[in-house]
């Protein structure tokens, strides 16, 4: 049997919020890039996917995933959305939400090289949901 994420209802402008959310998580990530700083790049990214995933649910589904595990959000994608493009992005956000606890709780830095791909990952997951709402 499947396993079902729990959710939460979500009206149209909570979803408009968190894509306003994701926005500005996706410009600090880039400032963050620039800037040299790596865990707040991977944070940023990290936290625009979510946000990104919450308006792209919030939007066509009325809904957001309210659970307190993080994989739940790539989970319940899978679960609404189908094709190609959905299957490739529930699984750049799985990736990317397995990452989450290293990012924002362990004791070690992240290397130029991780928040690299954090941040490439984050560019095309937000894209892609931009042209599922657009």
């Amino acid at each position: 049997m499947a396993k079902k994420a729990r959710t939460r209802n979500v009206n149209k402008a909570e979803a408009r919020a968190y894509m306003d959310k994701g926005e500005q998580f996706l410009m600090t990530m880039k400032a963050a890039v620039k800037n040299e700083d790596w865990d707040a790049a991977g944070l940023n990214a990290i936290h625009a996917v979510i946000s990104a995933n919450d308006a792209l649910l919030g939007t066509r589904h009325g809904i957001r995933p309210s659970s307190p595990y993080h994989g739940d959000a790539a989970v319940l994608l899978s679960q609404y959305e189908q094709g190609e493009g959905a299957r490739k992005n529930a699984n750049r956000l799985d990736r990317m939400m397995r990452k989450k606890n290293l990012v924002e709780y362990e004791g070690r830095k992240l290397k130029k090289s991780e928040a690299a791909a954090l941040a490439t990952e984050a560019e095309r997951f937000f894209s892609w949901v931009k042209s599922m709402l657009s």
